[in-house]
């Protein structure tokens, strides 16, 4: 199987993922004030690195952990769950097939721990 990476579309898909993803958050009545006062164009640069090295392309990612970028910002469930079905959403309206937007749920089910800090 390809790695995620190649199936999002490598670096193009990325970037168009992460564009529309952002522009969907940052428009969203529960998730949009999380990211009031940020610099999204740096916030988009840094994700982009992310998700790439996540899903399998290239290792470029070297941000702070997932526990420490998150830590302090009272992240719920309902938040980790919205902005995950954003982000997936984001991938099937852009032709990602199914399999890989199914891996990338499963990859980033497994960094709640690291991400939710409230319960609730």
């Amino acid at each position: 199987m390809p790695e995620i990476y190649e199936q999002v579309g490598g670096p193009d898909g990325m970037r168009a993922a992460v564009t529309v993803f952002y522009n969907r958050v940052v428009a969203d009545e529960q998730l949009g004030p999380w990211f009031e006062g940020v610099d999204l164009e740096r916030l988009k640069a840094h994700q982009r690195a992310f998700l790439a090295a996540a899903f399998g392309g290239p290792q470029l990612f070297s941000g702070r952990s997932l526990r420490d970028a998150h830590a302090g910002m009272e992240i719920t469930d309902a938040a980790f769950d919205r902005i995950v079905t954003t982000l997936l959403t984001s991938l099937a309206d852009l032709g990602v097939p199914n399999e890989a937007v199914i891996g990338v749920g499963e990859r980033l089910e497994l960094a709640r721990g690291d991400i939710v800090t409230v319960a609730g």
